[in-house]
């Protein structure tokens, strides 16, 4: 199986040929031998081989006494022994070359100090050897494709059978996994892959998710996230997926922090952990979710496409047969940020002479109960729908079933149809259908969703995830002579605003003009340079801050006000022990719009760049974009697009009609900031001052915490 940049070879656990089970038994307790039945009762076509020193069979195979006496090397080897004897374990039986194996032990990095040095030296092993493991501290692997069960999972003892399907589902939690998987079953999809990562002390989830999406079954990836061991690694899996045309479901567990230096800068609490992960999976067009609910929700509506789909707009058709659904589900669309808007004059010609005369051709479309009682009628509904469907402003459709005892059957024909012809994705909504139509629909892998608040925020969730992508190559970072602007940092280093100014114009962004002086008896020509009226602000690296500890004056207009304002400032700053480096003095840019645009370097994903309202109202209202840095003009103007201040300020008139100046500013900025090279830091410029003549940096601060 080919896989992408730095990910590992997963074949060998997902189409094994032959199973060693270590530490199997006939014992009731005896989680190998619970593996070795569930190998039997489930019919795995490949060699099975239980490892037990005297027992002479498990579950009806042949067992065998240790690794020299196997009749040859596993494709994968299940570990189900103690923690404390797997790291000679898998030393032995990678140096006889089984290169596959899955570890289920508990007591690991999860386990304190011990565990987590357990835990190394597995991983040294791994590497000394070549072999590759899953877990620790996982329940195995699931596989319905031979099937193959290298897994404890006591679920299997309740059910006969595991239906095959198109859902791959993996995580780090091995409960979450088998809960997705019953509840799955439970609307009636089975799955292809299950996978429980556990540790994660070799293989990730990013590992599998490239795997499955290069697999031809699998239809769409389910995918539980505590946290992620490799950044690289999982956003090469990630594109893989992208490029195979697999939808990615994520729902991410753990408490969100906030980056780095959040005291220091603002930019460190605004792009907390959560909004790190936000910007990756836009960029990847991975479906966020945010419970098991909607996980399941949204997996088995793309497993019950033909082809999975995703709503090129946020126009949706909702489409009832009685009106008080379809004006509750309007109200619905317009809280989770979908629109209902009317059809075009013509296809609302062609509609009226499908439906009832009473019917509404509006939008919620209401066909009113008649086309269910008249067969008439009911001959034209796919007609209809399909009407509805072409409509240009309409790019997903949401079938609103109500409860009904006859014809209910061929009314669950036509949604399926519907479904499979339609170019637009179509959701079924069927609060109490009957059973024999639900029973029907399930044996045909057709998603019903029981609420139609479910559907809609499935259709949103779809949406969302496409507002990200299609976007060009990003540009090559900045060619900046870092050494000449920045010689020898150590850790902690704060640049003063004017030094950060020369790091903003040597990448030839625009900065509003001052000049530094040393005191404020030198303030008398310095307006005059740079251009009344002028802000004044007391340089110090203590106080990154400077408004709100009292060491800025603006609006100066002349020499008396300039050296008047610093002498305050000078006080100031003595009463604060700021150890003032001087007076810097900065002609004002009055109107416009303020924004913040700053950078950080992400432990896991590299150049993080935001953008939002700057200012005094950066941290009071919640207003921020983030992508990963260099980009080109097509992602900042989708970074500006989603912000209210910018929607604001275009509507009021405070920039222009145009993003451009803006968008420049961005992409330069990110390339800027993808040049940095350093391990942590943080370039903040706050405010840029937007206006209708252009747009410069009028705060600047740059920070490196680890060089």
């Amino acid at each position: 199986m080919a896989t992408g940049a730095g990910l590992s070879d997963v074949s060998g656990f997902l189409n094994p040929a032959s199973i060693a089970v270590v530490g199997a038994s006939d014992r009731e307790a005896s989680l190998g031998g619970a593996s070795v039945r569930f190998l039997r009762k489930f019919g795995y076509p490949g060699d099975v081989w239980p490892v037990h020193p005297s027992a002479k069979e498990v579950a009806g195979f042949p067992a065998y006494p240790d690794l020299p006496s196997l009749p040859g090397v596993p494709d994968l080897v299940v570990f189900a022994i103690a923690a404390g004897r797997i790291p000679a374990a898998v030393r032995a039986y990678g140096a006889a070359g089984a290169r596959s194996a899955v570890i289920w032990a508990g007591g690991f990095a999860e386990g304190g100090a011990d565990g987590k040095a357990l835990q190394e030296d597995l991983a040294a092993a791994c590497a000394e050897t070549g072999m590759s493991v899953l877990g620790p501290n996982c329940i195995g692997i699931i596989s319905t494709a031979q099937p193959m069960i290298a897994s404890f999972g006591s679920f299997m003892r309740e059910v006969d059978t595991l239906p095959a399907g198109h859902i791959s589902v993996m995580g780090q939690s091995g409960g979450l996994v088998t809960m997705a998987i019953a509840h799955a079953r439970a609307a009636g999809f089975g799955f292809r892959y299950a996978i429980s990562t556990g540790n994660e002390a070799v293989l990730t989830t990013a590992d599998f998710i490239g795997a499955c999406a290069q697999d031809p079954e699998t239809r769409v990836i389910a995918a539980y996230m505590e946290g992620v061991k490799d950044g690289p690694r999982l956003l090469s899996a990630l594109d893989i997926a992208r490029q195979a045309g697999k939808p990615v479901v994520v729902l991410r567990g753990g408490s969100s922090k906030a980056a780095a230096m959040a005291a220091a800068a603002h930019t460190g609490a605004l792009a907390g952990e959560s909004r790190v992960w936000h910007a990756v999976f836009q960029e990847y067009s991975v479906v966020e979710v945010y419970s098991l609910e909607e996980l399941i929700d949204v997996v088995t509506q793309i497993a019950s496409m033909p082809v999975p789909m995703r709503p090129a707009s946020n126009g949706v058709a909702l489409v009832t047969f009685g009106g008080g659904g379809g004006v509750l589900a309007a109200d619905q669309c317009e809280r989770r940020g979908l629109a209902t808007p009317r059809l075009n004059t013509e296809s609302r010609s062609k509609l009226i002479p499908l439906v009832p005369s009473i019917a509404s051709v509006q939008n919620p479309i209401d066909l009113t109960p008649q086309v269910y009682a008249d067969p008439q009628w009911l001959a034209k509904l796919p007609t209809a729908l399909d009407t509805i469907a072409a409509d240009p402003a309409i790019d997903s459709v949401l079938l609103q079933y109500g409860p009904m005892a006859a014809g209910a059957e061929a009314i669950a024909r036509m949604a399926k149809e519907f479904m499979e012809r339609s170019p637009i994705p179509v959701m079924l909504g069927w609060p109490l259908a009957p059973k024999a139509a639900a029973a029907w629909l399930a044996e045909r892998n057709v998603n019903v969703f029981v609420e139609y608040d479910r559907a809609l925020r499935v259709i949103s969730d779809l949406f969302a995830s496409t507002t990200g992508s299609g976007f060009g190559p990003p540009p090559p970072p900045s060619q900046i002579d870092w050494e000449a602007l920045v010689p020898c940092p150590v850790p902690g280093t704060v640049l003063a605003e004017h030094e950060a100014y020369d790091v903003l114009r040597a990448a030839g962004l625009p900065v509003a003009p001052g000049r530094l002086v040393a005191q404020a008896t030198d303030l008398q020509d310095v307006g005059e340079q740079v251009g009344w009226p002028v802000a004044i602000k007391g340089m110090s690296k203590k106080f990154t801050h400077k408004f709100a500890m009292g060491l800025v004056a603006l609006g100066i207009g002349s020499p008396a006000e300039a050296a008047e304002a610093g002498a305050m400032i000078e006080a100031r700053g003595q009463e604060l022990g700021a150890d003032l480096e001087g007076l810097f003095v900065q002609h004002m840019v009055d109107g416009g719009q303020e924004v913040l645009v700053s950078a950080l370097r992400d432990p896991n994903f590299g150049v993080i760049v935001s953008c939002g309202a700057g200012g005094v109202l950066t941290e009071v209202i919640d207003d921020i974009v983030l992508r990963r840095a260099p980009f080109g003009p097509d992602v900042a103007g989708h970074m500006l697009s989603q912000l209210r201040v910018v929607r604001r300020a275009l509507n009021r008139g405070l920039v222009g009609p145009s993003l451009e100046p803006m968008i420049g500013f961005l992409v330069e900025f990110s390339r800027v900031a993808a040049s940095a090279p350093w391990k942590s830091f943080v370039i903040e410029a706050n405010p840029v001052k937007w206006r209708s003549d252009g747009v410069c940096a009028v705060d600047a601060l740059i920070i490196i915490e680890k060089p």
